[in-house]
């Protein structure tokens, strides 16, 4: 049975915890809106009224899905002021923990945006979708519809950006493979000549042994043959000038290609970090439900 609980005492215990599973290794975070404090006992002491606050958590691991069980316990004496705590664990190990008392609701919307923020932009995924989470639950307890609806455009902008980068993408790689055989045509086209030239130079040579008897000619299909030498290479240059610039494109264009690829790689990875952490929120609600209705 409960001792009597004194009258007088704060509204509520808040506090942050970090807990490690102890068959995975993965670790885990437990924030203010997550603890749900019950006064279970309360006493006379000489420094005023003593408040012992308890609170239990038992859920799987999120990650391999280990049987975790914690239980913290809060001594208040005298009102405002954190006596003693104590903690218990079972498949998991509690790295850090830090408890403090409240007279009021924490106002902290302004923290939460920083923090959401901070951690986006320090590339931790984990903690900005766990933040992210928290506070959309937040805001769709204050107010669902506004919620929802500005929830809705926000996923509305976000495939529509999203299909307009890879349609974007899709349609540079297209330009630049039709640009890409154009290129390999008129290669094809300069090889051939340079085959039909030899071919050309070929015969001559051949011949050469036939017309011995007349010089003239010889002479005119030497000068000829210096004439289109220089045409040749010519080629030859035309072609290494198209393959320059074919690889300064390729190298200016990758850049983006691999920009692209490297920031949908991100969206999918944060799209992925936030429907496991919502998952995982309605997981604990649920099981925080079912204890509450059987306790």
């Amino acid at each position: 049975m409960k001792e009597q609980i004194p009258s007088t005492m704060s509204d509520g215990i808040t506090g942050k915890a970090t807990y490690k599973c102890e068959k995975c290794g993965a670790k885990h975070f437990l924030h203010d809106e997550d603890f749900c404090f019950e006064p279970e006992s309360g006493s006379n002491r000489d420094m005023g009224e003593e408040v012992q606050y308890g609170y239990e958590l038992d859920e799987p691991c999120r990650n391999c899905g280990n049987e975790i069980r914690l239980k913290f316990e809060v001594w208040e004496c005298p009102v405002g002021i954190i006596n003693m705590t104590n903690e218990n664990s079972s498949g998991a190990e509690i790295l850090k923990s830090e408890f403090d008392t409240y007279h009021e609701p924490p106002q902290d919307e302004h923290e939460e945006a920083v923090r959401i923020v901070k951690s986006l932009v320090l590339f931790r995924f984990d903690a900005f979708a766990e933040a992210f989470v928290d506070f959309w639950v937040k805001s769709y307890k204050k107010s669902p519809q506004p919620t929802s609806i500005i929830s809705a455009l926000g996923v509305l902008v976000a495939s529509i950006s999203l299909a307009v980068t890879i349609y974007t993408s899709e349609q540079a790689r297209s330009q630049k493979l039709e640009k890409t055989q154009s290129y390999t045509e008129q290669f094809e086209l300069l090889r051939t000549t340079e085959e039909n030239l030899n071919d050309l130079a070929e015969f001559i040579s051949s011949k050469i042994g036939e017309i011995e008897a007349t010089k003239s000619l010889i002479q005119d299909l030497e000068a000829k043959k210096s004439e289109l030498e220089p045409i040749v290479n010519a080629n030859q240059q035309v072609v290494d000038a198209i393959f320059l610039q074919q690889r300064r494109d390729i190298e200016r264009t990758i850049w983006v290609e691999r920009g692209i690829s490297f920031g949908l790689g991100i969206l999918a990875s944060l799209i992925a970090t936030i429907i496991w952490h919502f998952v995982s929120r309605f997981k604990r609600e649920k099981s925080n439900n079912q204890r509450q209705s059987d306790a």
